[in-house]
């Protein structure tokens, strides 16, 4: 009996695995279309009649017909492809059964034809396949065009979608909603490379780029969406002075990069705004990561303002490396509380360590490094806002410039074998306090006696979406419904992600000799005014309308533009991509005495601390921005 239970157990899963119930409904219908079709084929060989003589042959062939086709359909798997989302592969797994199938029937007819198929039409079969096809095919093409029709919702809520982009892209594009528009509406095609009044996938070319505004005006778009080869920096801005000139809301909307329109890998959620960015139009620095990861793995290793935004992404990139133990360093309870959660929680096997501490204090920065066999400190705390800075200098002098001769002595004292500092371009021919003071603490580091630890200074300008980035403030100011608040209109500065600013870093870290100073070509400035009329933009809305520009006027420490190398230094090029050496001339200047600093520092002598600075950074352009 239980080798009978066992028996029926299998046959029971045989015919659950070969009809499971989502295919049953197939099944049933395809046997009903093979049946159909056989006696439609019948009736249209004989002259829509049925011939006594001949409809007992008919009879015979309906359960053959139906046996072998239902056999051949289960060996291509018919059944288990769902209606709704039918496709070319379908259709093709449809023809070759249905030829299969009616070769198979054709020769059986033939063999048996004096006897089981007596009488029988070999044309019949033909016709059969011709109408079985077609009616397979035909009903899962009507279930998909239903289903398609319901899912479009049209009404107040529905996105109007312009696509901007060439023919392979658009067609990837508009398939991939096709089985799910959900509330967007495609009004159109706008490509210099498509003849216009063509159709693709049902969605009408309207004409050339040049009139993008005219069209996103016509059909009210709500936003337009943008596909290669129009989705790069210069098309963007193209686009962006059309809807401009044309007094045109829309926001604009692309996809991450060409391979997901090359390979068809496109969803609804790889679609993102537009952002900043993108317009920036900066290559990403290709480095070693060999060197890199040859540099960091096995490394112990400490980042003093690990939880801000340099710091984090610094705690991020090498913990992929496998160092072999990390120590993240801040005064901030809340920012270490954040990396290190988000530390644990994607390097759960890394040996990480949080020290809540201020490198002003000689005795936190022992406590941090004393006994841990550290061999790199990437220097990263600092305070760096231009206008707060001016307003508590004090501050700027205990934290850039003694905490920083702090974290270079502690290294030096518990064997350390290099630091690296993560500068700025404002510490070049600085104006403000914020860059004077970091211009000091390249110094220090640059001054310290020949040690075993090694010192290599990295300098970068301003890193997109950090904490004290403009962009996070302009975005906040457009989402309060402006002003967006401007120094002046010819300000330009330098910009680099924060990925790519720690990816320099590292890559200094690795290739950077002792006392270097390590250079990023950053490219070509922008204009802060200019960025802030894009970014009012890409948020759907026309500068000077719905939001306002307002000019405010420089601030204290500010300056027009930022430089990367004073005139006294030249640049030497490294074998890395655009990344270069500043070495300086050697030209006599007075050391920076920390003991000095100190002791003014000390007493809140602010006038003499800025005279100072005077005169250790000869290359300054102070003039009557730095005052007591």
């Amino acid at each position: 009996m239980s080798a009978i239970s066992a028996l029926n157990r299998t046959l029971e899963r045989m015919v659950a695995a070969l009809f499971p119930a989502k295919s049953f409904f197939a099944f049933l219908t395809t046997s009903m279309t093979v049946a159909l079709s056989l006696v439609l084929a019948f009736y249209l060989r004989f002259e829509l009649q049925f011939p006594a003589k001949e409809v007992i042959s008919l009879e015979r062939a309906i359960p053959v017909f139906i046996c072998i086709k239902l056999l051949v359909f289960l060996f291509f798997r018919i059944y288990s492809g769902m209606w709704r989302y039918v496709s070319i592969y379908d259709m093709m797994q449809i023809l070759m059964a249905n030829v299969l199938a009616s070769v198979i029937i054709f020769f059986g007819v033939a063999v048996w034809q004096t006897s089981y198929f007596a009488n029988f039409s070999r044309s019949v079969v033909v016709l059969d396949f011709l109408i079985c096809f077609l009616a397979m095919s035909g009903k899962r093409i009507l279930v998909r065009i239903i289903r398609e029709a319901a899912s479009v919702e049209r009404g107040p809520g529905t996105i109007k979608t312009l696509i901007v982009g060439s023919a392979s892209p658009a067609n990837n594009l508009i398939h991939s909603f096709s089985a799910f528009r959900g509330r967007r509406e495609f009004c159109g095609i706008v490509s210099d490379d498509l003849q216009e009044s063509i159709r693709i996938r049902g969605v009408k070319v309207l004409g050339r780029l040049e009139s993008v505004a005219q069209f996103a005006r016509q059909f009210s778009a709500d936003e337009i969406l943008l596909l290669p080869p129009y989705s790069t920096p210069s098309a963007i801005k193209d686009i962006m002075d059309k809807l401009e000139t044309e007094n045109v809301k829309c926001k604009l909307r692309m996809l991450p990069n060409y391979t997901d329109i090359a390979s068809g890998a496109i969803d609804v959620s790889t679609i993102r705004n537009v952002e900043i960015e993108d317009l920036l139009g900066r290559k990403s620095v290709k480095l070693d990561n060999t060197e890199v990861a040859k540099f960091a793995k096995g490394k112990r290793i400490l980042i003093t303002g690990a939880g801000g935004s340099i710091g984090s992404e610094l705690c991020r990139q090498i913990a992929s490396y496998g160092p072999a133990s990390l120590i993240a360093f801040d005064i901030s309870e809340f920012n270490l509380y954040e990396i290190s959660r988000k530390m644990r929680s994607s390097f759960p096997d890394l040996e990480f360590k949080s020290v809540i501490g201020d490198i002003r204090s000689e005795r936190h920065l022992d406590m941090a490094m004393q006994g841990k066999g550290l061999d790199v400190v990437y220097h990263a705390a600092a305070y760096k806002h231009v206008p707060m800075m001016e307003e508590n200098p004090l501050r700027a002098f205990e934290t850039n410039v003694l905490g920083s001769a702090n974290v270079f002595l502690a290294a030096e004292k518990h064997g350390i074998k290099r630091a690296v500092i993560i500068s700025t371009d404002k510490a070049i021919c600085p104006t403000s306090i914020m860059g004077a003071t970091k211009r000091l603490s390249e110094r220090i580091a640059l001054e310290r006696p020949l040690h075993k630890c090694e010192f290599v200074v990295v300098r970068f300008g301003n890193v997109l979406d950090s904490s004290g980035s403009v962009i996070p403030l302009f975005k906040e100011q457009i989402k309060n419904g402006g002003p967006i608040t401007v120094t002046s209109k010819n300000v330009t500065r330098y910009f680099m992600s924060i990925p790519e600013a720690v990816d320099l870093v590292l890559q200094a870290g690795a290739i950077g000799k002792d006392r270097e100073i390590m250079v990023l070509d950053m490219g070509t400035p922008v204009k802060i005014h200019d960025m802030a009329r894009k970014l009012v933009e890409l948020s759907g809305f026309v500068p000077g309308k719905d939001i306002e520009i307002k000019i405010i006027g420089m601030r204290p420490g500010e300056k027009e533009y930022e430089e990367l190398l004073t005139d006294e230094e030249k640049v030497h090029r490294t074998p890395y991509d655009r990344i270069f050496v500043a070495k300086k001339s050697e030209t006599p200047a007075e050391p920076v005495s920390i003991a000095k600093i100190a002791e003014l520092t000390e007493k809140c002598d602010s006038p003499a601390l800025f005279e100072l600075l005077k005169t250790y950074i000869p290359e300054n352009k102070f003039h009557e921005t730095i005052r007591a």
